[in-house]
């Protein structure tokens, strides 16, 4: 705006409608304005790293509900373990 010379970052923020489907001949099109796909293959020590995993659906609510019991009943353990307070020890008069 008033420094011509001096550079900045430019952010562009767009929303993106993916259609549902394809047909083959709008895929190619697309192919052909795209840069060409990455080839990106494991080697076999990066597969030896992977782990297969199940995905679950987590009910948010519910697991900040467990995990806030969880916490509360670990501070009422944890007042349980010291037995009603420190015992005091009193020194000898010489």
């Amino acid at each position: 705006y008033q420094r011509p010379f001096m550079r900045g970052k430019m952010y562009i923020h767009c929303t993106v409608e993916f259609p549902d489907s394809l047909s083959p001949d709008q895929a190619k099109a697309l192919e052909g304005i795209l840069p060409p796909k990455p080839q990106s293959q494991l080697t076999d020590m990066e597969l030896d790293e992977c782990e297969e995993t199940t995905l679950h659906d987590v009910n948010i609510e519910e697991e900040m509900r467990r995990k806030q019991a969880a916490q509360q009943e670990a501070y009422e353990e944890d007042g349980d373990m010291h037995g009603g307070g420190a015992q005091r020890v009193q020194c000898a008069q010489q």
